[in-house]
């Protein structure tokens, strides 16, 4: 009387839920009682049959190991449930001959003693492997006709979702969590701000996508509504227009590419951020020059802050730091009425190169018709069977890369007076009263207002701050003559007669967006003021 051990097998989860494998190991057993079999052991799958990295056949395994010559037999019903693999499925063979445990389909009968009767093992282990392999094509076809037209079939990515169209057939269509996406790409487009930061906000939010996979995000046209399709063999990547909505527009994504490319100039890094320190990273030590970080420290009256310098091993109270900081503020602030003035004199200038700019304008509209006709000069060929489909996929996305340069550098022409006029009056507003304006932001936006202002470290001896550059917008219009010397800092006069009341126009300082703002309006101010 033989002992075996029953091995049943489907290929999912889903597919265990149905009566295969109820109706294998009933087969089974008929055929035990049959034979009169003794079943010591019966060992259910649900996974693929692929590989042998499959939990139940392990165990199996290690039980047959673990009672030598206790076991005669390994019953399946067919081949195929054995394995899917004709390769890995001779070696494992060996395994159980070596073990003396012989392995038998029920419905596949196979006399091991003969051996001619190995060419029909392997046709059955060959088998399954064959109609896997050409499933698989199938499959991978049909995915890949469904991208060229438009149609994405994968998982959805961040931000999206699947529902059912009339014809029950899954489109993409924008979750809850495209908003976080749309600010995502926005965010990074300022280059104001470090990638990493921006996803821990988003993160707050509940964005919970980790590092590696926001870059693999952020670096995806999926957002744009293009669906790139991965070269296969002879077939070249290729990058087609999808049916779903996007969630951002081409120009924005190319933008944020830009920025990640280091093409666009990025924002200053300040390291980790605090409430409690929002200096950490602008400032360096008087002595040694090196960068001063910041931590708490307890006492006896409680917890206290400090900046200090790891080389030096000197240390400065917080408070007397952002006190002294808040005060040095006050000597920026300037009189409303120069900043109108200064305003008017923008705005006359602007008016007086309109008659330039009309010319440029029509300039980029001739480079835009060039573009076009180019490229339906290339489709043409590709059409006439001139050019291979790789150069003409390759050349159409450059000339479409180039095409919406040209047409956001157009709208840049069309509203950049309006907009810049609007920064300039937001940014003059600010300046009136910098030091309530830092004051009152939050972190992000006390570092937005530091890098723009400074574009060196600050350094803080004696009780007096000091820089070793400063900036052109406040050159012209915030400081008076003589405030820097080099790296000197000179007396300041008193600002008794300037304005330190006056209200901001828009302000919000909670706002990050808002306080961007100021960025844009001093690079674009200090264009104007040295042209001027």
């Amino acid at each position: 009387m033989d002992k075996v051990i029953l091995y049943t097998r489907v290929s999912s989860e889903e597919q265990s839920r149905g009566y295969s494998l109820r109706d294998q190991k009933d087969r089974l057993d008929k055929y035990c009682a049959l034979k009169n079999y003794t079943i010591v052991k019966h060992y259910e799958e649900d996974h693929s049959a692929k590989t042998f990295d499959r939990p139940q056949f392990k165990k199996l395994l290690e039980f047959i190991k673990h009672n030598k010559r206790e076991i005669d037999r390994l019953l399946i019903l067919k081949w195929d449930r054995f394995s899917r693999n004709a390769t890995d499925a001779l070696m494992m063979l060996r395994t159980f001959e070596k073990l003396c445990v012989m392995v038998d389909a029920v419905e596949q009968p196979i006399d091991m003693s003969i051996p001619e009767n190995k060419l029909m093992l392997s046709i059955f282990l060959t088998a399954p492997e064959v109609e896997n392999d050409r499933r698989s094509m199938n499959i991978r076809n049909g995915l890949r006709r469904a991208f060229r037209e438009g149609k994405y079939v994968a998982t959805p990515p961040l931000g999206y979702r699947f529902t059912y169209d009339e014809h029950r057939k899954p489109i993409l269509v924008k979750s809850e969590l495209a908003p976080l996406i749309y600010e995502a790409f926005e965010s990074i487009a300022t280059g104001a701000y470090a990638v990493d930061e921006i996803r821990k906000t988003l993160n707050k939010k509940g964005l919970n996508c980790s590092r590696n996979n926001f870059w693999k995000r952020i670096r995806n046209p999926i957002y744009c509504g293009k669906i790139i399709i991965k070269a296969y063999k002879d077939e070249p990547e290729e990058i087609v227009k999808g049916l779903h909505e996007p969630i951002i527009s081409e120009e924005l994504f190319y933008k944020v590419q830009d920025v990640l490319d280091g093409k666009k100039k990025k924002g200053f890094k300040t390291g980790t951020k605090s409430d409690l320190l929002p200096l950490r990273g602008f400032l360096v030590c008087p002595k040694c020059g090196k960068n001063w970080t910041g931590s708490g420290s307890m006492g006896n009256g409680g917890k206290f802050y400090y900046y200090h310098c790891q080389t030096c091993k000197g240390r400065v109270r917080a408070e007397l730091i952002h006190s002294s900081f808040s005060e040095w503020l006050d000597t920026f602030s300037f009189k409303p009425e120069i900043a109108q003035l200064y305003l008017e004199m923008v705005e006359t200038k602007f008016k007086k190169e309109g008659t330039e700019k009309n010319k440029e304008i029509q300039r980029v509209k001739k480079d835009l018709d060039v573009l076009e006709n180019t490229l339906m000069k290339v489709e043409k060929k590709f059409v006439n069977d001139e050019i291979e489909k790789d150069s003409y996929l390759r050349l159409k996305e450059l000339y479409r890369k180039e095409e919406l340069k040209l047409k956001e550098y157009l709208l840049d022409l069309k509203t950049g007076d309006l907009e810049f006029m609007e920064y300039m009056s937001y940014g003059c507003s600010v300046l009136s009263n910098l030091r309530k304006c830092y004051d009152s932001a939050d972190i992000d936006g006390k570092h937005i207002l530091l890098g723009s202002i400074f574009p060196e470290k600050l350094v803080f001896e004696n009780n007096i701050y000091r820089t070793n550059g400063e900036s052109e917008i406040l050159r012209l219009l915030c400081l008076k003559d003589g405030l820097f010397d080099g790296t000197k800092k000179k007396k300041v006069a008193k600002n008794d007669n300037l304005s330190p009341q006056v209200e901001l126009v828009g302000f919000e300082p909670t706002s990050r967006q808002s306080i961007s703002k100021l960025s844009t309006c001093l690079d674009a101010s200090c264009l104007s003021g040295s042209s001027g």
